[in-house]
């Protein structure tokens, strides 16, 4: 018995040193192949400001791996200003509540700086450096800009109405709508921390009534206010949703993105502006997922070519991150894509910009048009994480998903600005 013992607990033993071997080399083999010399890739790795868009191009989406690296949102800002300066571009939309870009555009078009405006946003990976540099660049440049010159801000989300009702309400006293349905008394549960999506359900078919009165109006801040009031109904639907069903959740967000997206083009369209910038995670401005359809994928639908998406990647970071587990906050992490484009980064001062239209027969094209290994986080961490390295990384053809993309070598964490509630 006791030998038998003994060779259980060796097999036991034996069995996970194997497992752990086998994922040693599954996490690290990838890495080293990754190390490679491209050959033609001095050909094609341009700087960032020498992006160079087609005429027909009206939607340019840039991508994020991560959320929680300052490098993308650093990005965020140098391809802006790129745009603008090249392309006369004068809007931009980012990943955030619809409402909430409205109180930023307000912002940037009025006279009072803000170094920390980043605060308006729900999303605490918006709550940086990074962001309140965005922001006053772009409030800076309206301070100087003609009327007709001035950029604008929207958000393209509509997971936190709030700050949408908060705005409807003021629209709504100030132009006499429904003034007898104490529509302030009815919506103050919107102030409150924590407030019962039941309670926004609940008041639905009051939302579509102020809508039916704003839609007689004809001003511009009419349409957004009309817009606003379309993304909370909106949002009353998708926290209708079974978040246990992946695919359908996903599905819906990334739809109606979509549809703001498009709303927001139209709309600049309609005061002369043909090109605006969108920026997103890599998960929802692609041309495709494996698991839902993409916003990406329906701009495609829409704008075909006129959609232009620039993706970006790491190939060594160490990311800000959510926990998963109850009652910890966000934290730094370390992880490696094993993107041998994003090891290349190295030679080009850690950072550039490829566009694979330019890209012809060589090394490169091969590997634009190969299963590679790529990065990709989202906002939440487990240990478990680091023993699966599906769990950040996908293994997809750069080409299938993206137009052009931009390559860090090391990406930096960011580091969240504590607000309260945070």
């Amino acid at each position: 018995m006791r030998k038998f013992i003994k060779g259980f607990l060796i097999f036991i033993l034996s069995v996970f040193v194997l497992i752990a071997v086998a994922d040693f080399l599954w996490i690290n083999i990838p890495k080293v192949q990754a190390r490679k010399n491209i050959d033609d890739i001095n050909l094609y790795a341009r700087d960032i400001d020498e992006i160079n868009l087609d005429e027909n191009v009206k939607i340019v989406g840039l991508g994020e791996a991560t959320h929680g690296n300052s490098d993308f949102q650093d990005l965020k800002l140098e391809v802006l200003k790129t745009l603008v300066e090249k392309n006369n571009l004068k809007s931009f939309a980012i990943e955030a509540d619809f409402g909430e870009g409205m109180v930023i555009n307000d912002y940037i078009h009025g006279d009072k700086k803000d170094e920390n405006i980043s605060k308006v946003f729900s999303f605490n990976i918006y709550h940086t450096k990074e962001m309140n540099d965005l922001i006053n660049w772009m409030f800076d440049y309206n301070q100087n800009a003609k009327d007709e010159d001035k950029i604008s801000f929207y958000g393209f989300d509509m997971q936190n109405p709030e700050k949408s009702i908060s705005l409807i309400l003021k629209f709504a006293k100030e132009n006499n709508i429904l003034k007898d349905k104490n529509l302030d008394e009815r919506f103050s549960f919107i102030t409150e921390e924590k407030y019962s999506i039941e309670k926004l359900k609940e008041n639905e078919e009051i939302l579509k009534e102020i809508k039916s009165n704003v839609d007689t109006l004809s001003s511009n801040d009419a349409r957004l206010i009309s817009r606003a009031i379309t993304n909370v109904l909106d949002s009353i639907k998708y926290y209708g949703i079974d978040f246990n069903d992946y695919v359908k959740a996903n599905n819906f967000r990334d739809k109606y993105m979509a549809e703001n997206v498009n709303w927001i083009g139209d709309f600049e369209k309609s005061k002369g502006n043909n090109l605006i910038m969108i920026s997103g995670h890599n998960g929802h401005i692609g041309k495709k997922s494996n698991f839902y359809k993409t916003m990406g994928a329906n701009l495609k639908d829409i704008y075909k070519d006129d959609y232009f998406i620039i993706g970006t990647d790491f190939y060594k970071t160490i990311v800000n991150i959510n926990e998963i587990v109850e009652g910890r906050s966000r934290s730094n992490h370390s992880f490696t894509s094993a993107d041998p484009l994003a090891y290349s980064a190295r030679k080009f001062n850690g950072k550039y910009y490829l566009d694979f239209s330019n890209v012809k027969e060589g090394d490169t094209h091969k590997i634009i048009n190969s299963k590679i290994n790529m990065g990709s986080l989202g906002e939440g961490y487990s240990w478990v994480m680091k023993l699966m390295p599906t769990s950040y990384r996908i293994k997809e053809k750069p080409a299938d998903l993206y137009d052009a993309m931009i390559f860090i070598y090391y990406a930096k964490p960011i580091n969240v600005i504590e607000q309260k509630g945070d």
